[in-house]
């Protein structure tokens, strides 16, 4: 009756997108996910490296983006995310503007 669902296949497609989007970053091997999921894998090279050092992406894109005031989660060398199905289209951009945020810091770091 709240209308949640309607929701979630209203804005997923703007989520989706914005994620899609962070592909763009250099330390972004792979950004993925369906309806309000994502997931962004880091990889500090195109052709591959070595998964212990891109272990610390995660967990170093967790720490800027909690400093930030957003809450992901760090899996091994992948950053997780899902907001609560209520969101909102200016809420999801505030929350992939800090990511973006993050990612430029986070890559900074890595690379130079």
């Amino acid at each position: 009756d709240e209308g949640i669902l309607e929701n979630v296949r209203i804005v997923s497609p703007h989520f989706q997108q914005r994620l899609a989007d962070c592909a763009r970053f250099p330390i972004v091997g792979d950004a993925r996910g369906q309806g309000l999921i994502g997931c962004i894998e880091g990889r500090l090279c195109k052709d591959g490296s070595r998964l212990e050092d891109e272990r610390k992406i995660g967990y170093r894109l967790d720490e800027v983006c909690n400093e930030m005031g957003l809450i992901v989660r760090p899996l091994i060398n992948m950053c997780v995310f899902s907001p609560p199905l209520i969101i909102t289209i200016p809420q999801i951009d505030q929350m992939f503007d800090i990511l973006d945020t993050a990612i430029e810091q986070v890559s900074s770091e890595f690379l130079g």
